[in-house]
């Protein structure tokens, strides 16, 4: 994922594959997804981390749809959650406060 790529003021992660794209791009042209009007991540808003932490304990993978990576969703369902190991990675992420959201911005 390209968690770890600076943008620019003009640059915003794709909701689905988490590519650079310009914020005012309807579409990804990596992926091709159109994006959500407030920008990655469906709704705009920052995203809580109680619920991304919730979502990821009792629904596995749904914390990756609740922060707009719905790319990352799919493929940690097609390998049960990297055989276990991403699971326990994302639980760490979320509580220490590395787990970035579509758009590359910290949960609150």
């Amino acid at each position: 994922m390209s968690e770890s790529t600076k943008l620019g003021a003009d640059e915003r992660f794709c909701s689905s594959c988490g590519g650079v794209i310009k914020k005012e791009a309807e579409m990804c042209v990596k992926c091709g997804v159109r994006q959500g009007s407030g920008g990655g991540g469906g709704g705009g808003g920052r995203k809580s981390k109680s619920t991304a932490l919730i979502l990821c304990l009792f629904l596995c993978g749904f914390h990756y749809i609740y922060v707009g990576k719905t790319g990352m969703a799919i493929l940690f369902w097609l390998t049960g959650g990297g055989c276990g190991i991403w699971w326990i990675i994302d639980l760490i992420a979320i509580l220490n406060g590395s787990f970035k959201d579509a758009d590359g911005k910290s949960l609150v």
